[in-house]
């Protein structure tokens, strides 16, 4: 029993699993705030940065293709599941970092695409940042999960890439 658990802490499959419970969960706070105040048009958390603020995007990132919900619903499911098949058949050769990344783009992914197959009203958005006089798009634990994933998956290629550079200046040196 302790190895399974050891196993599946390693595997990283948990991270998966609270995140998309994660997402659930806090969209479903917001939806019933706003249910229940019919709208939360700014709630700050931290004054001039971080508000609390529903809506709903039937789009991509910044609302792109909102007027294609079903396509995002279909291209959602099948980003989903290739990144499970990938994940499954690299298992053994991926470092603790790259399954962590992308058991969050798995989790990021399935997370918004629960919200499109179930509520065509769109994704549940709900978090708002201020820079300034700038407002960044309204995004949910997801869209995080699959900026983090995505971010810690390129400085793992950079860190590659550098590593390979040095070996091979190395060997060029000696």
């Amino acid at each position: 029993m302790k190895q399974k658990l050891t196993w599946f802490f390693h595997s990283f499959i948990w991270l998966g699993v609270v995140m998309v419970g994660l997402d659930f969960l806090t969209k479903m706070l917001a939806l019933g705030a706003a249910d229940s105040i019919g709208h939360f048009p700014g709630t700050a958390i931290i004054p001039n940065f971080l508000y609390l603020y529903y809506t709903r995007n039937t789009g991509a990132a910044w609302s792109i293709f909102e007027d294609y919900p079903w396509a995002l619903a279909i291209l959602s499911f099948v980003a989903g599941t290739a990144m499970i098949v990938y994940f499954v058949m690299k298992f053994k050769k991926m470092n603790a970092w790259t399954k962590a990344a992308i058991m969050l783009m798995i989790a990021g992914t399935w997370g918004n695409f629960i919200d499109r197959a179930f509520y065509p009203e769109g994704v549940i958005d709900f978090i708002s940042m201020h820079f300034g006089s700038y407002v960044f798009p309204t995004y949910n634990v997801a869209d995080s999960c699959l900026t983090v994933g995505i971010g810690i998956l390129l400085v793992l290629t950079f860190v590659e890439d550098f590593k390979a550079k040095k070996s091979e200046q190395e060997k060029k040196s000696s």
